[in-house]
């Protein structure tokens, strides 16, 4: 690749999936120019930093505001790939649509107005869209089985129980008419609730909020639809560099999550430690069909034990999860 192919914008990168995004573009030697909302926040871009000296690729940060168009001019301009996976990330908000809505589609569509302006050298741009924007809470999926990669959500509203979803629907619909109507190649990445090893001693994640009270004993709901982290990051990158790479890609443990059976393997793993033992049991069913995923992008799903465990120990290595002794 030449130095041009090997530079890539990810923005939002201090979150949860970017962090893993950036590490594994890092790793593979890639010059990765990092947006975030700001560059003195040490808090937010620490561990970003700490990527950035001990892997072969070149970390730049730059700050970028989602809202203000313009903004990821100078950040796209002659870069190759472009990962957007800033969104606002909320559930039941008092007001979804300047919270939640208002800030995914403006935010997708002034990164996407600066790639247009960049399009001599942006071969591709990855979006992280989310299984929100998919499934159907009444109907289900089309085929009445398995959700698929052509399925789409047309039940969530801008209200407070269906906003994020509903904004992670109209924000990835704005950017397929609007990478249409330019000429942009885009690529969609569907992940579920994601799992898997953090990077910062940040628990403000959703997913981490759910392991770190199961091992605190202040929570014990586990989601029903789960990924591995390692697998979206990966997805991500493939969706980039795979030439025949199209459309959308979702990325998901193709059964439902039990979540009994989720603090039994914890258990297992841990037997110093104490579980929630009144945790409802679930029927784990198949649900999704990630046939696309693995013959395009030849991946391989990670197993959903993995995600968890690997989770746990890393929360409470981090000290961000304080385990009950048992």
């Amino acid at each position: 690749m030449t130095d041009v192919a090997r530079t890539a914008v990810v923005t939002g990168a201090s979150g949860f999936v970017a962090t893993e995004l950036v590490s594994q573009l890092l790793h593979k030697g890639y010059t990765v120019r990092a947006t975030v909302r700001s560059v003195k926040n040490a808090e937010k871009t620490a561990h970003l930093q700490a990527l950035g000296q001990v892997f072969s690729g070149k970390l730049d940060l730059y700050e970028a505001d989602l809202l203000k168009e313009g903004s990821f001019d100078d950040v796209v301009k002659g870069a190759y790939y472009v990962f957007h996976t800033a969104s606002p990330f909320q559930i039941g908000v008092e007001d979804p649509e300047n919270d939640l809505v208002k800030p995914a589609k403006e935010g997708t569509l002034n990164v996407l107005k600066s790639v247009a302006k960049s399009k001599d050298t942006i071969k591709r741009v990855v979006l992280t869209s989310s299984f929100a924007a998919m499934v159907k809470m009444e109907k289900g999926p089309a085929d009445g089985k398995l959700y698929r990669d052509t399925d789409w959500n047309d039940e969530s509203k801008a209200d407070k129980e269906g906003g994020y979803l509903y904004s992670k629907t109209v924000a990835e619909k704005l950017a397929w008419e609007f990478c249409k109507e330019h000429g942009i190649d885009l690529v969609t990445i569907n992940p579920t609730a994601v799992f898997g090893p953090v990077i910062s001693q940040r628990g403000d994640a959703t997913s981490v909020k759910q392991i770190k009270g199961i091992i605190e004993h202040t929570a014990s709901y586990v989601s029903p639809w789960v990924c591995d982290l390692e697998d979206v990051g990966r997805a991500h990158v493939l969706a980039a560099e795979v030439p025949k790479a199209h459309g959308r890609y979702l990325v998901t443990w193709p059964k439902l999550m039990n979540g009994k059976e989720v603090i039994g393997v914890l258990a297992k793993r841990f037997p110093q430690y104490k579980f929630p033992e009144d945790v409802p049991e679930s029927e784990s069913k198949e649900y999704a069909d990630v046939s696309k995923l693995e013959k395009e992008l030849g991946m391989t799903i990670t197993p959903w034990q993995t995600s968890f465990i690997d989770m746990a120990t890393s929360l409470i290595a981090h000290g961000v999860a304080k385990p009950v002794q048992a």
